[in-house]
């Protein structure tokens, strides 16, 4: 008998990756104010030149691209916490985040530290403005609490998963939350899913996981014995080996999904 749901949160719950491009265009509007650099320019130098720089850096090189946090991410996180990665990043964001915007200034013929520093703070307030559940997060996630114990397994640095359960409103509709930076274990790793699923005292037989990302979601939540709905907004196409027990195209169609499971 189904007795708990939980859920991904970046692009399932609330836009992760449109909400950080959208935060990247709103920056770059003032470097086109100062200099007139096309946005489009600006917000694709800014990711190239992140992605560089951040998957180089001495924490993140050995996962080989596989590392829990984006490159965007870390434009915006503090990366709180106590075990030794996430010093070390904590003590270099402040230096990456100069370097990336520099750079993509540079790509596109500016040497302007003043306006690489201004981009930065502009873009961590953007991006925390658009901390906003998709419309049909909320009265769904209201709803099915009345049925179900819910939880939240997400990837990323603690304190930007946490930041956007507050901003977003989300955070109180969870009996349990296990963001990959503060327990030890990311997506796909079946352990993280555990934590989750032990802090609800459920087991994973009884459990059902949405998420958006086949490859660390279903595939997670498959390994650590629970049923999984793909949330598949984009309809994309579907990875081969790995197979949803069902498939949805919006949190509205939910409920109705997991009826039969």
């Amino acid at each position: 008998m189904l007795k708990a749901v939980l859920f991904d949160l970046d692009d399932t719950l609330l836009p992760d990756e449109s909400a950080a491009n959208a935060a990247l265009v709103a920056a770059a509007q003032v470097a086109k104010q100062w200099h007139n650099i096309p946005p489009g320019d600006l917000k694709d130098s800014v990711r190239r030149v992140a992605r560089r720089l951040f998957r180089a850096h001495p924490v993140v090189a050995p996962y080989g691209g596989n590392f829990d946090v984006s490159s965007w991410s870390a434009l915006s996180a503090r990366f709180d916490g106590e075990d030794e990665e996430m010093k070390q990043l904590s003590a270099w964001v402040p230096e990456y985040r100069r370097e990336v915007w520099s750079g993509a200034l540079a790509e596109n013929g500016f040497a302007d530290p003043l306006l690489a520093d201004t981009l930065s703070c502009v873009y961590v307030a953007e991006r925390r403005a658009r901390y906003q559940p998709f419309p049909d997060a909320l009265q769904v996630l209201r709803e099915l609490g009345q049925k179900f114990r819910l939880g939240l397994v997400t990837n990323g640095p603690g304190d930007l998963q946490q930041d956007k359960l507050d901003v977003s409103g989300l955070k109180g509709c969870f009996g349990a939350i296990a963001v990959s930076r503060e327990v030890g274990f990311a997506k796909p790793d079946p352990r993280i899913f555990a934590v989750a699923l032990g802090q609800l005292e459920v087991a994973a037989s009884d459990s059902v996981f949405v998420g958006d990302n086949p490859k660390t979601d279903i595939a997670g939540a498959h390994a650590a014995g629970m049923k999984a709905v793909w949330l598949n907004r984009d309809n994309a196409p579907q990875p081969e080996g790995i197979v949803p027990d069902r498939t949805i195209h919006s949190l509205d169609e939910l409920q109705e999904a997991i009826a039969g499971l």
